[in-house]
C-alpha cells in the first residue's frame, strides 16, 4: 500500500492553542533560518568541557584519512601470518651474529606486498566513499538562494533541492513544486526499495510558503525527538505563529535519498553530521563499525603458512658440498642460525595474483573487493528485497480476478455489472479502488490521453489501474481532495482522515466526504484483519473465503475490500480524539493506533481482489541451476500460506517429492545460533574457475638448508625478485583468464559449484600433494646438479658456489614455468606473453645485477659477476639444466596423462549431490500438493 502517508486537510490543518508538555525525550528543538539561536544549545562532551549540540555537516564516510591510513593499514596487513613471518625473518636479519641474507632479499618483496595491498585497500576506500556530492542551495536571502556545499550546512538551515539531487541531511520538507507540496524519492541507497515514494509537506507551510522571500523570513519552531537510529519513525511538532502542527515521517526527507520527479523542494535541516563529533541523521546512525573481515582462503593460508614456517630441526653433520666457501661459526651462532628459516621460498606471487583477481572485478561491481573472496565456497543464497522473483521491469502486477460477497466475477461478468450502474455494491467497490490509495498522478499519457500514475507500491499502481480501465478514473489528488471520474462524472471526494498501511496494521483506510454530504469509510487489507471488523449483519464472506482459496491456488495475491458508512455526530466525536493523538509527542503511533481501532469496526464486506505477480525470466531455470549445485536457496515471502506454496512450485523451489511443514510442527535445534548469525548476499556475475597453488607446488621446497656455514643458495637478487617478477605472470594468467570449463558448459553443468563448496579444490591434502611435488622438485633440481658438479676433471665442471647457485635457480624457474605451461588449457595471446616477459624480466634483471658496473658500486651487494654468462657459454651446462626440467616435468606429464586414461566418464564434482533426507511430520493436508 506504500509507506507514505497521505495527509487529510481538515484533521491535519487542525490548529492547537493548547499548550504542549515536553518529555525529556523531545528536547531537540530548532529554529529555522536563526543560527545564533540554535547555537545556544549545548551538550556535556567530557567531564565539565561542553560543545555544540546541533551540528554542523561535516562528514568523512572513508574509512581512512592522511593520519591513519598508515598505521590503520598496517595493522590490517599484519593479520595476515605470512606477512608476520617475513617480518619475523627481517628482524632476524638484522643480527650480524645470525644474518645470511642480504637485507633486500626479504625487505623488497614484503614491502611491495604491502605497497600493492595498501593500494588496495586505498581505492577500495575511495570508490566506496565515492557518491553524488551534489551541491544544494542553502541560506535563503530575500531575492534569492546561495550556493553551498553539503559540509556548510547547519541546523536550521532552509535548503532548495533539485530533481536527482541528493538529500544532504534530514530535512522536513516545507514546500514543493508539485501539487500539494508533494516530493517523490528514491531510497534504494537507504531501503534497498526502487519504487519510488512520496513526501508531503505539511499543510501549514504548503499553504503559507510560497514565494523565496517567505522562506527567508520564516521562523518556524521544530520540537521533536532526539536523533535516533529508527528510519521508519519520526516524532515532531512545527510551533509557528502561535500554533503548533504535527509532523512524522511522512513530512522527512531522509539524508541520502534522491528527488525524483519533482522539479524543486525546499526543506529544513533537522539533523546533520558532523565528525569526529558524531552523527545525528537517521541513515548514519544505521552505520556500524567496520570490522576486520578475513576470508575463507585467508584464514587457511594463514594456518598453512604457520604450519610449513615452523622452526626447522638441526641437518645431519653431512660436511658442506663447498668446502672452500664455509667458514667457521660458533656452536651457539650455528645453532641459532641452522633453526632459522634461511630462504624466502614463500609464493608470493599467490598473494599477488589473488589480489590482482579482486581489483580486475571493481569493473564489475561497485565498493570493496572483499566480499569476493568466499564466492566459490558459498552455500546458500538469500534473495535480496532489493532484488526480488517478480522481474523489475515495468509494473510486474496485474489486475487479475474480483469477487464480491456473492460471486466472483470474471472480466465479461464485471464490465457487464459496471455499464449496468444497478449493483451498489459492484459502484463502491470501484469506487473504493479509485480513492483508498496514495497513489498519485504523475502525468497523461499523450497517445491515450489516460492519466499515468506513480505509486509506492506496485500493487496500488495496479489496483487503481484497473479502476480506471472500468470506468472510475483517478484524476487528481490535494491536500484535502480526491477527484474521481466515475463513469463520465466529476466527482470531488473530501479527504478528512489517511489511516495508513504498516505491516502491524496490514490494512488502510481513508474517511472521505462526498459530493453529497455523506461521509464514508473505505478500508482494504489483509482477510484476517478485514474478516475481525465486518459488522454482524449481513456477513457474506463465506463466499468470499472461497474466492480468496481459489485465487491463493493459482499463486494470485489478494487483498480484501469493506466500507462504511459514519454520521456526522460519530464523526465529529472521533475527529477531536483523532487531533489530541497527532499533536502527542510521546506514545503518537500508539494513540493513533487506537483511535484508527475505533474507526475502523462494524464494516461491511465489499469483495477482494487478486493480483498476478509475474516472475523475472528465468527465475524457474536458475532456482533449478542453483539446487543442482547445491546451493540453497531461502525465498522470503509475505503471502498467504497457500500462495506461497503454490509460488514455490511455480518457480520449482518446491518438487512433489517435498514435505511441506508448518513452523509449529518442526523445532530447529539450532535456531538461537542461526539467528545470530548474519548472511552475506551472493551476486553470481559469471563462472569464475581459480587454480590456486597448483602451478606453484614446486615453489614452496625449492632450496635446501646448507649445513654448517648456512650460505644462500642463490643470489640475493633473485631471491628477492623471483616471487615479484620472474613466477608472477603465469600464475596470474591462469587465475585471470585460465577456463578448464567454458562458461557454457559450466551453466549447463552447475554440480561443477559443488567442488567449491567441499573444499575439494584446496584443502590440506591438496597442499599436502603440493607441498610433497615441490619437495621432489627441490631434491631433482640440488642433487642432480650436485652430482654434476662433483666431475671437478669433466667438461662440465662448475665446481664453484656461484656456478652451482646459477644451474640450481635457473632449472627452478624452468620447471616451474613448464608446471605452468601443462596447467594452461586456454592459450592466448596473454597466455604466450606472459611466459614470455617471465623470461626477459629474468634476463634483464640477472644482466643488470651481474653488470661489472653494479659490482663496482656495491660488491656485497652484487656479488655475482658475470655468473650467468660465464656458466651458460658451456653448451653441457645447458645440458644439465635441461636434464633437471625434464626430470622434474615428465613424472608430472606421466601422472597427467595416467590420470585422463583412468578417470570416470563423469567426474566426481560434476555428480549430482545427493538429495537431503528430510525427517518430518505429516503434514497438514491442505497444504500437500497433488499432481
Amino acid at each position: 500500500m506504500g509507506d507514505a502517508p497521505g495527509r487529510g486537510g481538515p484533521v491535519f490543518a487542525a490548529l492547537c492553542d493548547a499548550p504542549l508538555s515536553l518529555a525529556s525525550a523531545f528536547t531537540w528543538e530548532l529554529e529555522a533560518n536563526s543560527r545564533d539561536y540554535n547555537s545556544q544549545f549545548k551538550e556535556k562532551s567530557f567531564l565539565c568541557w561542553q560543545r555544540r549540540k546541533h551540528k554542523s555537516n561535516v562528514i568523512h564516510t572513508a574509512k581512512y584519512n592522511v593520519f591513519s591510513f598508515l598505521p590503520l593499514n598496517l595493522y590490517e596487513q599484519f593479520h595476515r601470518v605470512s606477512n608476520l613471518y617475513f617480518l619475523f625473518i627481517i628482524i632476524l636479519q638484522g643480527l650480524p651474529e645470525i644474518s645470511t641474507l642480504p637485507w633486500f632479499t626479504l625487505f623488497v618483496p614484503l614491502i611491495c606486498l604491502l605497497v600493492i595491498r595498501a593500494t588496495r585497500d586505498l581505492v577500495d576506500d575511495i570508490v566506496s566513499g565515492r557518491g553524488a556530492w551534489d551541491p544544494p542551495h542553502c541560506h535563503p536571502r530575500p531575492c534569492s538562494f546561495l550556493w553551498r556545499k553539503w559540509e556548510d550546512l547547519y541546523v536550521g538551515d532552509v535548503v532548495c533541492l533539485h530533481k536527482d539531487n541528493i538529500v544532504p541531511a534530514d530535512l522536513l520538507l516545507l514546500a514543493s513544486t508539485e501539487p500539494s507540496s508533494l516530493c517523490y524519492v528514491e531510497t534504494a541507497d537507504i531501503d534497498g526499495e526502487t519504487n519510488l515514494k512520496f513526501r508531503q509537506a505539511p499543510p501549514v507551510t504548503h499553504h503559507e510558503l510560497t514565494s523565496i522571500r517567505k522562506m527567508a523570513s520564516f521562523q518556524g519552531k521544530v520540537v521533536c525527538e532526539e536523533p535516533n537510529s529508527r528510519l521508519h519513525h519520526f516524532v515532531g511538532c512545527l510551533e509557528w505563529n502561535g500554533r503548533k502542527h504535527p509532523l512524522d515521517i511522512g513530512n522527512v526527507l531522509l539524508r541520502g535519498c534522491k528527488v525524483r520527479n519533482t522539479d524543486t523542494c525546499y526543506g529544513l535541516v533537522i539533523y546533520a553530521d558532523a565528525n569526529p563529533t558524531g552523527f545525528d541523521t537517521k541513515i548514519m546512525r544505521n552505520c556500524g563499525k567496520i570490522h576486520l573481515k578475513r576470508s575463507r582462503i585467508d584464514r587457511l593460508l594463514n594456518r598453512l603458512v604457520a604450519l610449513v614456517r615452523r622452526p626447522r630441526p638441526p641437518p645431519s653433520s653431512s660436511g658442506p658440498p663447498f668446502p672452500s666457501c664455509a667458514k667457521v661459526h660458533h656452536d651457539l651462532s650455528r645453532s641459532r642460525t641452522l633453526n632459522r628459516p634461511s630462504h624466502p621460498d614463500a609464493p608470493l606471487s599467490l598473494f599477488l595474483k589473488n589480489m590482482y583477481l579482486f581489483l580486475r572485478e571493481r569493473k564489475q561491481r561497485r565498493g570493496g573487493t572483499r566480499g569476493t573472496e568466499d564466492l566459490k565456497w558459498a552455500s546458500r543464497a538469500h534473495p535480496e528485497p532489493a532484488c526480488p522473483l517478480p522481474t523489475p521491469q515495468g509494473n510486474p502486477y496485474l489486475w487479475n480476478k474480483f469477487a464480491d460477497g456473492k460471486f466472483p466475477y470474471r472480466n465479461a461478468e464485471l464490465l457487464r455489472a459496471v455499464q449496468g450502474r444497478t449493483d451498489e455494491a459492484v459502484r463502491e467497490f470501484w469506487r473504493l479502488l479509485a480513492i483508498c490509495h496514495t497513489v498519485m498522478v504523475q502525468e497523461k499519457d499523450r497517445e491515450s490521453d489516460q492519466p499515468v500514475y506513480q505509486a509506492a507500491s506496485p500493487d496500488e499502481e495496479a489496483l487503481v489501474t484497473a479502476a480506471r480501465n472500468f470506468g472510475y478514473v483517478f484524476v487528481a489528488r490535494t491536500q484535502d481532495s480526491i477527484t474521481v471520474m466515475e463513469l463520465g462524472d466529476k466527482r470531488v471526494y473530501q479527504v478528512l482522515a489517511m489511516m495508513d498501511f504498516n505491516n502491524m496494521r496490514k490494512r488502510m483506510s481513508v474517511l472521505v466526504r462526498n459530493p453529497e454530504g455523506a461521509i464514508y469509510l473505505y478500508t482494504k487489507g489483509a482477510d484476517v484483519v478485514i474478516f475481525e471488523r465486518l459488522s454482524k449483519k449481513g456477513m457474506t464472506e463465506w463466499t468470499t473465503e472461497e474466492a480468496l482459496a481459489s485465487f491463493a491456488e493459482e499463486t494470485l495475491r489478494t487483498l480484501c475490500l469493506a466500507y462504511k458508512r459514519v454520521d456526522e455526530d460519530t464523526y465529529e466525536e472521533w475527529r477531536q480524539r483523532h487531533r489530541e493523538a497527532s499533536l502527542r509527542l510521546q506514545n503518537r503511533a500508539h494513540a493513533l493506533h487506537q483511535v484508527y481501532e475505533e474507526m475502523e469496526r462494524g464494516l461491511q464486506l465489499l469483495g477482494a481482489t487478486a493480483i498476478e505477480d509475474r516472475l523475472q525470466d528465468g527465475v524457474c531455470d536458475t532456482i533449478q541451476c542453483l539446487k543442482q549445485g547445491n546451493i540453497k536457496v531461502w525465498v522470503l515471502t509475505g503471502d498467504k500460506q497457500e500462495t506461497a506454496v503454490n509460488i514455490g512450485f511455480a518457480c520449482q523451489l518446491l518438487s512433489e517429492n517435498m514435505l511441506i511443514l508448518e513452523e509449529k510442527e518442526i523445532t530447529h535445534p539450532a535456531k538461537t545460533r542461526t539467528q545470530r548469525r548474519s548472511f552475506e548476499t551472493i551476486r553470481l556475475r559469471f563462472p569464475l574457475c581459480l587454480v590456486l597453488f597448483r602451478p606453484l607446488s614446486s615453489l614452496l621446497l625449492t632450496t635446501f638448508s646448507l649445513p654448517l656455514p648456512c650460505q644462500p643458495l642463490y643470489e640475493g637478487w633473485f631471491l628477492a625478485l623471483f616471487n615479484l617478477l620472474f613466477s608472477t605472470l603465469p600464475v596470474l594468467y591462469i587465475g585471470l583468464f585460465e577456463q578448464d570449463v567454458s562458461a557454457e558448459r559450466s551453466l549447463e553443468l552447475p554440480q561443477l559449484y559443488i567442488a567449491g563448496q567441499k573444499d575439494e579444490l584446496f584443502n590440506y591434502w591438496v597442499f599436502l600433494q603440493a607441498l610433497a611435488h615441490g619437495t621432489a622438485t627441490s631434491l631433482v633440481n640440488f642433487f642432480v646438479t650436485l652430482w654434476v658438479s662433483h666431475d671437478s676433471a669433466g667438461p662440465t665442471s662448475f665446481s664453484d658456489y656461484q656456478s652451482f647457485s646459477v644451474v640450481v635457480a635457473l632449472s627452478s624457474l624452468l620447471s616451474i614455468t613448464m608446471e605452468a605451461i601443462l596447467i594452461i588449457k586456454y592459450w592466448t595471446v596473454l597466455s604466450v606473453l606472459a611466459i614470455f616477459l617471465s623470461f626477459c624480466f629474468y634476463v634483464v634483471v640477472t644482466w643488470g645485477c651481474q653488470s661489472f658496473w653494479l659490482f663496482q658500486i656495491s660488491p656485497e651487494n652484487f656479488p655475482f659477476l658475470y655468473a650467468d654468462r660465464n656458466v651458460l657459454s658451456h653448451p653441457s651446462i645447458l645440458l644439465v639444466i635441461l636434464l633437471n626440467v625434464s626430470l622434474n616435468t615428465l613424472p608430472t606429464l606421466a601422472l597427467r596423462v595416467i590420470y585422463q586414461a583412468l578417470e570416470k566418464p563423469r567426474p566426481k564434482e560434476v555428480e549430482e549431490a545427493p538429495s537431503e533426507d528430510i525427517t518430518a511430520v505429516e503434514p497438514a493436508p491442505y497444504l500437500r500438493r497433488e499432481s
